[in-house]
C-alpha cells in the first residue's frame, strides 16, 4: 500500500499540470529519454508510504548529488531502438534473401526499406547495451555500490545472454545477411523481455540523475523518513518550490501537538504556506527531494486537504455543503484509524459567521483526539482561536504578520506565534480606489 492521495489534493497542491499553471511535476521533469519521464509520472501517481523504500529511494538519489555525473546514453538511440521493437509483426522478420530473378525484382521494388529499418535499430540497440556495460564497470570503479548492487541482476542476467556479445556489433563493420538475421532474432523476439528491462534500468537512471541535478540546483534537502512512535513532522525553511524568492518556515509536529491553528490577515501568506507543506510531504512520499533545509517525517496512510474546493452544480452542491462532506470523507477515514495530513484552509467558508464559527470549535476539538494524525486549519475567525486556546493550550497556534506602513500592509511572510488581530481587508478595499469609484458623480 502507497500513500493515498486524491484529486482534489493534487489539484489543491498544483501537483501536475493544470490549464495555465506550472506544476511540481513539471518542475522535476527534465529527463533525457520519453521512457524516463513516464518513470516519474509513475513515481508521482503512486507515492509510497513505506520508509524503508522511501529511504532508498532517497539514497540513490543522493549519491548522484553527490556524485554527478553525464547521462551517457543518446536520445536518439532509443527512438531507434524502440521504433525497432514495436515491429512485432512475425512477418517482419529478416529471411535469407533469395537469388531467384523474381526476388531480386522484389528486393529492388521494396528497397529494402525493412531491412534498412531493422539495421538502424539492431546498431541503436547495440550502442545502448555497450553504453550500458560500460555504465556498469564506471560504477564498480568507482564504488558506487548502492547503485552497483541494484543492477546486480540485470547484470547476472546480461551476463548470461548473448546480448553481451552485442557491443561487437557497429555501422563502422560490415553486417552479413545472415548475421543481420540472427541479430533480429535475438534482439526483437528472443531476448526482447530482457532488453526491454535494460530501458527501464536507463529509464531510472535517467530520473536519479534529472531529480539530483534539480535538487542541487535548488537547494533542496533529502527528507528523513522514519518509522517513529511519536509520529514525529519536523520542517526546518520549508518553502513554496514555484514562487521566486519565497520565504521559508519551520515548524514541528507530534502526538502531543498535532494541530496548527493559523490565522493572518488576507493575502498574508497562508495558503502558500500551508501548500508548502503539503508539497513538501508528498515529494517526501515520492522518494524526491523537498524545497526546505531539512525534514523528518513518519509515513502517512493519507494526504488530504481543503483549500480550493468547488461546490458541484450538477449534483446541487453549494460549497458549503462540499466543506461538509470533505470533512465527513476525512472523518470516516479517521474512524478506520489512518494516520492521515490534513489541511484545512479557513474551513467551513461557505457559511455564516456564526456556524463558521461553531463549526470550527467542534470539528478542531475533535481532531485533537486523534493523536497520530496532524491537522493544519487556518481561519479568520480569530475568536473561535481565542476559545480553543483557553481549553487547547497544546495545540499550536501561529499567525502571519501584516505590518501597515504608510497605510499599506507590508507582508512579512514569516510564521509567528499566537493568534493575530489583524484584519486589513477594507485597507486593500480603500488602496484600491473601488469606494471612490462606487460614489455617484456629482450632478
Amino acid at each position: 500500500m502507497g500513500l493515498y492521495i486524491d484529486k482534489q489534493t493534487l489539484d489543491d497542491l498544483g501537483i501536475f499540470a493544470q490549464r495555465g499553471k506550472t506544476s511540481i511535476y513539471n518542475l522535476f521533469n527534465q529527463t533525457r529519454t520519453s521512457g524516463a519521464a513516464e518513470l516519474l509520472e509513475e513515481w508521482f501517481q503512486y507515492p509510497l508510504s513505506d520508509a524503508k523504500q522511501i529511504t532508498e529511494r532517497c539514497q540513490m538519489i543522493g549519491y548522484f548529488m553527490d556524485h554527478p555525473m553525464k547521462f551517457p546514453f543518446q536520445a536518439t538511440w532509443f527512438d531507434q531502438a524502440l521504433f525497432y521493437l514495436d515491429m512485432v509483426d512475425e512477418r517482419s522478420r529478416l529471411q535469407l534473401q533469395e537469388k531467384g530473378l523474381l526476388a531480386r525484382l522484389q528486393r529492388l521494388l521494396k528497397a529494402d526499406v525493412e531491412q534498412e529499418k531493422v539495421k538502424s535499430g539492431i546498431l541503436a540497440s547495440a550502442e545502448i547495451v555497450r553504453t550500458f556495460i560500460g555504465m556498469l564497470e564506471e560504477a564498480r570503479s568507482n564504488n558506487a555500490i548502492a547503485f552497483s548492487n541494484s543492477l546486480s541482476p540485470i547484470e547476472k542476467q546480461l551476463n548470461e545472454s548473448l546480448l553481451v556479445d552485442l557491443p561487437n556489433v557497429s555501422d563502422s563493420k560490415k553486417i552479413t545477411q545472415e548475421e543481420l538475421i540472427r541479430l533480429d532474432n535475438l534482439i526483437r523476439f528472443e531476448e526482447r523481455e530482457l532488453f526491454l528491462k535494460i530501458l527501464q534500468e536507463i529509464y531510472r537512471l535517467d530520473v536519479y540523475l534529472t531529480v539530483a541535478n534539480v535538487a542541487k540546483e535548488r537547494g533542496f534537502c533529502l527528507p528523513t523518513a522514519e518509522e517513529s512512535a511519536s509520529e514525529t513532522l519536523s520542517y526546518e525553511n520549508v518553502y513554496h518550490p514555484l514562487i521566486d524568492g519565497a520565504k521559508g518556515n519551520s515548524l514541528m509536529m507530534d502526538k502531543q501537538k498535532n494541530i496548527v491553528f493559523l490565522t493572518g490577515a488576507n493575502m498574508a501568506g497562508k495558503s502558500t504556506f500551508m501548500k508548502s507543506l503539503g508539497i513538501s510531504l508528498y515529494l517526501a512520499h515520492v522518494g524526491l527531494p523537498v524545497p526546505a533545509k531539512s525534514m523528518h517525517f513518519a509515513p502517512r496512510d493519507a494526504i488530504y486537504t481543503s483549500i480550493n474546493l468547488p461546490d458541484n452544480i450538477q449534483m446541487g452542491y453549494s460549497h458549503y455543503y462540499a466543506e461538509v462532506l470533505r470533512v465527513k470523507r476525512i472523518a470516516q477515514q479517521l474512524v478506520n484509524r489512518k494516520k492521515l495530513f490534513v489541511i484545512f484552509d479557513e474551513l467551513f467558508r461557505g457559511t455564516n459567521v456564526k456556524d463558521a464559527y461553531d463549526g470550527t470549535i467542534a470539528i478542531t476539538t475533535r481532531l485533537y483526539q486523534h493523536p497520530f494524525c496532524q491537522f493544519v486549519l487556518s481561519t479568520h475567525i480569530i475568536e473561535a482561536g481565542e476559545f480553543l486556546r483557553a481549553s487547547y493550550p497544546k495545540i499550536q497556534y501561529r499567525y502571519l504578520p501584516t505590518e501597515l506602513k504608510d497605510g499599506k500592509p507590508i507582508y512579512t511572510y514569516a510564521l509567528t506565534e499566537g493568534i493575530t488581530s489583524d484584519r486589513h481587508g477594507m485597507v486593500i478595499i480603500e488602496n484600491e480606489g473601488i469606494i471612490d469609484l462606487l460614489k455617484l458623480p456629482t450632478p
